[in-house]
């Protein structure tokens, strides 16, 4: 059932992909999926679960390029599936039906609690204000480039990479590439944020 739900995926998209055609393609009754799998959304989490291996974020001591290493593995995860085309599907599915919720949670917890993790003991350090809110930090680079990826149709670039970690380290304001003076367009980091 898993190996149909990825083939007939790949075929005709998340949308169009339903419980008759899986039910179909791998010889069993819709019955027998909805004995597993609640919904759709938790039979294609469980089918691409192993697809995109979220292992744990192995840590170098720099926070800065851990920070990038994180958001880069997100950047990757949202090219793997592809989910640049199935992922706005697959969370708008969750949101309207919880039972999906537990399954997606399960396979970004892992990667997810790593980086909170490292984040919580840059704070506990001193490399972080000591109010930060580390949990929040995961989910704007997380939800940043997801919203990017699906509305693009494209996985983000470096530049993206730079300006997220640059604002979540550092407080710098993104810096349009079209508008920008030719210094920064070339690496300089940008405007801290504050008051005009």
């Amino acid at each position: 059932m898993l190996r149909a739900t990825k083939d007939l995926l790949g075929e005709v998209g998340y949308q169009r992909l339903a419980f008759e055609g899986i039910a179909r393609r791998a010889g069993v009754s819709k019955a027998t999926i909805y004995r597993w799998w609640p919904n759709k959304a938790a039979l294609v989490i469980e089918a691409l679960s192993g697809e995109v291996p979220l292992p744990p974020l192995q840590e170098t001591g720099d926070l800065e390029a851990d920070l990038r290493t994180a958001v880069r593995l997100v950047i990757d995860l949202v090219s793997a599936m592809p989910t640049c085309l199935i992922l706005p599907a697959l969370l708008a599915d969750v949101i309207e039906d919880p039972t999906g919720t537990g399954a997606f949670a399960e396979l970004i917890e892992p990667r997810r609690a790593s980086v909170v993790n490292l984040l919580e003991r840059a704070r506990l350090a001193g490399r972080l204000p000591p109010d930060t809110d580390t949990s929040l930090m995961v989910d704007i680079y997380s939800g940043t480039v997801v919203y990017l990826a699906a509305v693009n149709r494209a996985a983000p670039d470096e530049a993206v990479v730079d300006q997220l970690v640059s604002l979540l380290l550092h407080g710098r304001l993104p810096v349009s590439r079209e508008l920008a003076p030719a210094e920064d367009r070339k690496g300089s980091p940008g405007r801290e944020a504050g008051p005009a």
